[in-house]
């Protein structure tokens, strides 16, 4: 009776034989049906003539600012005459404090060429600029 069940046993568990596959020939390109067609559309027409900037229509000029603190350390930004000096700033990581933002205050009193302005109010203008913030900052 045991050898009928070892041989039952082993009849149900016996491993596969190994049956060889014989290749299959696939085509070159799958089909894709309605993706075979919009690859045309999202191709580059050499038709179009050169590629030009999508943007600004009239590109500004880039300027300089370099930014000197009161520790006499630069920063120098790349700007477009007309942004506002306070994002300007910000952007560029330098440390100007305000307390109106609407240039009463002179917190953000800065010293541009022989004049002082008011960071939070001015605009950059355009020609290269040196810019020394923080003059009425103790450090």
């Amino acid at each position: 009776m045991l050898a009928v069940c070892a041989l039952a046993f082993s009849a149900a568990y016996a491993l596969p034989m190994r049956v060889q596959i014989p290749a299959v020939h696939r085509s070159p390109a799958p089909a894709m049906g309605l993706f075979d067609g919009l690859k045309g559309a999202f191709s580059n027409d050499d038709t179009l003539g050169a590629r030009s900037n999508a943007g600004l229509s009239k590109e500004g000029t880039k300027r300089t600012i370099t930014w000197v603190g009161p520790t006499g350390k630069e920063k120098k930004s790349i700007v477009v005459a007309g942004q506002r000096l306070k994002d300007v700033a910000r952007a560029a990581g330098v440390p100007v404090k305000y307390d109106c933002s609407e240039g009463s205050c002179k917190t953000c009193e800065a010293q541009m060429g022989n004049g002082k302005i008011k960071i939070c109010v001015a605009k950059v203008i355009d020609r290269d600029i040196t810019i020394k913030y923080g003059l009425r900052q103790k450090d």
